[in-house]
Formats: C-alpha cells, structure tokens, sequence
C-alpha cells in the first residue's frame, strides 16, 4: 500500500479497466468427445501458474493483491485454490478419484439423486463442459470439463462474500471463465 505525501493509504487500484467478457461457450459435445485433449503435465506440475495477475483478477478479486495461491497435492484432488479474505474460494482440480470423466459424473449417485441441479451441458474450447451446482445450493457453481479421454477438470467458486468479484451475481459466469482461462493456458504451453 502506497502513502502518498500528507494523505492516508491509498486505495490499490483494480487491474482491469473493466469488467472481463463472458467465457465463450458452445453448443453441447458428446461427454465423452475429446478431439483436441489437453496435455496436463503443466497442470500436474504448477497448477497455481495456469492463472495470470490479469486472470485471478477477472475471475478471483480485482485488485487481487490479497489474492493466495495454495497448491491441493492430496488425493482426492489435486489443482490449486486462490484465496481471498474474507472467503472467496477458486479452485481448479483434477479429480483422482471417480468421478474422473464427464460420463461417470452423470452416471454417479449424486447426479442420479439430482443432487448436481441444475445441470447444463454445454462446450468450452471444443471440450465437453457441464455446469451444475452441488449441495442443493445455486450460489456456488462448478464446472467440469473433459480435458482428455480419461480425465476431466473441475473448475469452482465458493464463499459468503465476494466483494471484489466480477461474478459476484453469476457464480456459473465466473467459473467458466475461469475454466476457459486454464484451457486456454494448458493449450499455450
């Protein structure tokens, strides 16, 4: 935080000149049709780098000065969680247990017990996405898209306040967002 000469700390200033564009979805693919898969080395390696400044502030909290990386690397899940006080919560994981892929995601007890409703599936970069929420809650969302053959990537925003969000009121918009961020990444290295 920078004081300037005879006035109080300054207020950091938002990264972004304005609010980031929708994600660019498409028309739903088949869950299982991966015609371009990811490589995942640089997601199994440095998860928490698959986000830019620009990136965590568009889809985390801008300014995301405060914003904290924290790497998962234990089973069930591996990815990272950028973190803001007082509680947003991003997270993009891959699942290593099932469910691993979009078909055994709509195929599990949960789905089958409409647990994940609404439920829509749509396409991210020509992968297979489905956005749904878990725990019988609309403000929290999760995205899943299938990365290769075998695996899917889980992409969710949490938290009971989120001031410094873009997505604040569109929890679903700022997961995918974010999702298409990593894929467009992973697609880059």
């Amino acid at each position: 935080m920078s004081v300037l000469s005879g006035c109080g700390p300054s207020t950091p200033e938002r990264v972004l000149t304005q609010p980031p564009a929708p994600a660019q979805t498409g028309a739903p693919l088949p869950l299982d049709q991966v015609d371009k898969p990811l490589d995942l080395a640089k997601f199994d390696t440095d998860p928490c780098s698959l986000l830019t400044k620009d990136q965590v502030a568009a889809v985390v909290a801008d300014p995301p000065g405060d914003v904290s990386a924290f790497r998962k690397t234990t089973a069930p899940i591996y990815g990272c969680s950028w973190a803001t006080p007082p509680g947003t919560n991003a997270t993009a994981s891959k699942p290593a247990k099932n469910p691993r892929t979009l078909t055994e995601l709509a195929e599990s007890p949960a789905r089958k017990a409409d647990l994940f409703e609404p439920w829509t599936e749509t396409s991210i970069d020509g992968l297979p996405a489905i956005v749904y929420h878990q725990r019988g809650s609309t403000d929290d969302c999760s995205v899943a898209v299938q990365a290769t053959d075998q695996q899917m990537l889980t992409f969710q925003i949490t938290g009971n306040d989120l001031p410094h969000n873009y997505w604040a009121h569109d929890r679903c918009g700022g997961v995918a967002k974010m999702a298409e961020a990593v894929i467009g990444n992973l697609r880059q290295n």
